[in-house]
């Protein structure tokens, strides 16, 4: 952000008013109203000459930038995790999952847990609802329809209310298509994700039943473009079964938590907030940083565009009107005087705008920094 390029722009303006300001009693209107400067070398008649093309006030170009800082929200010194902006969660709907833990069907549990988890996740994020094994029953007979069911109940988008009603209709009837879940999990990323940002969350009370292999497919997908990581969340899983699933978490670069009690469940929530709590900040913080830069950019630019209208009219007038006076055969020994005044001026308004680009420049960095200090202090 430098001033340079217009600095002796705003210096033939500034120097045409001065400080000490008269109304002129003669003249055009424009020049009527044009208060009178004085001239370096003390003439009167090079004053009263220069105040006849004085275009505006160059002081009203030398605006104030607004600047200011964000509020953030402290955390409790969780260790600092990636936003998610796209996240995928993926029910089981199979037949198990209307079984018991604690008193409550696991499904009760893993709504519950769905809807903590979306509840949780920051207000920006996109958000969808995969359902696997809905169909058929956990019968032989009801194995293929069953296994061929991954739908999508709702897709990407900030809609929580649509969400949450997707979570209450899921219903325990059939088998565990885990593989056919993820990858269909991954087709709704984007192929360009970064890592952290893109999440895959499963709630599931057991391992694949259909012949895939999740394990592959997780492994996959965290290495693949979308670089999404695969979370899995099980309730009361049996230990064999807990193994495959966490095997299934570790290859997708996440985690497994096997729930068999409500404060495991509570865990992965509190999680889930640290992690919109983050992204808030960090919105936050890079609001602030902008709108500081976009205040002193338009302060800049403000400067720029006022000061160089005002110069060029100004220099445009006094041109053409020595120029018809030599035309003329006139003498112009008063107006080549006014020419080196005015030189003079902008050599010193040109000073005055580095001052000005100095001493904003100076206030953005200070007020970004405060800004990256509060941000620093909230994690």
């Amino acid at each position: 952000m430098r001033l340079r390029a217009y600095a002796i722009m705003l210096a033939s303006a500034c120097g045409l008013l001065g400080c000490d300001r008269e109304q002129e009693g003669q003249g055009n209107a424009a020049a009527s109203s044009a208060p009178t400067v004085s001239a370096a070398d003390g003439s009167s008649d090079v004053d009263a000459y220069l105040g006849r093309f004085v275009a505006g006030d160059p002081d009203t170009c030398f605006g104030d930038a607004p600047l200011g800082g964000a509020s953030f929200r402290k955390g409790s010194g969780t260790a600092s995790v990636a936003a998610p902006t796209r996240v995928v969660v993926a029910v089981d709907a199979s037949g198990s999952m209307a079984g018991q833990v604690s008193g409550q069907s696991k499904l009760d549990l893993a709504q519950a847990a769905a809807r903590t988890f979306i509840q949780g996740l920051p207000a920006g994020a996109e958000v969808g609802l995969l359902v696997f094994g809905q169909a058929g029953d956990n019968t032989a007979r009801g194995k293929a329809p069953s296994c061929a069911a991954v739908s999508l109940a709702v897709p990407l988008s900030r809609d929580r209310a649509a969400l949450m009603r997707g979570v209450a209709a899921v219903r325990a009837v059939g088998w565990t298509p885990l593989a056919a879940a993820l990858r269909q999990a991954e087709t709704l990323l984007l192929k360009d994700g970064k890592p952290g940002e893109q999440v895959i969350y499963v709630v599931s009370d057991g391992q694949e039943t259909c012949g895939g292999d999740p394990v592959a497919v997780a492994r996959s997908i965290n290495g693949g473009p979308t670089k999404a990581v695969v979370n899995i969340i099980g309730f009361e899983v049996p230990s064999g079964e807990a193994a495959s699933l966490a095997a299934v978490a570790s290859a997708g670069g996440g985690s497994f938590v096997n729930v068999d009690a409500d404060n495991k469940v509570g865990a992965v929530a509190a999680r889930l907030r640290e992690s919109g709590r983050q992204a808030a900040n960090t919105l936050a913080e890079s609001g602030a940083t902008a709108r500081n830069t976009l205040s002193a950019s338009g302060a800049e630019a403000k400067a720029r565009l006022c000061i160089s209208g005002i110069i060029a009219r100004e220099r445009i007038a006094i041109g053409a009107d020595i120029g018809k006076k030599r035309i003329a055969g006139q003498d112009v020994t008063l107006e080549e005087r006014a020419e080196k005044v005015l030189a003079e001026r902008h050599a010193a308004l040109e000073q005055r705008a580095e001052a000005f680009e100095q001493q904003l420049n100076a206030r953005l960095d200070a007020a970004n920094r405060d800004v990256a200090e509060d941000a620093a202090r909230a994690k």
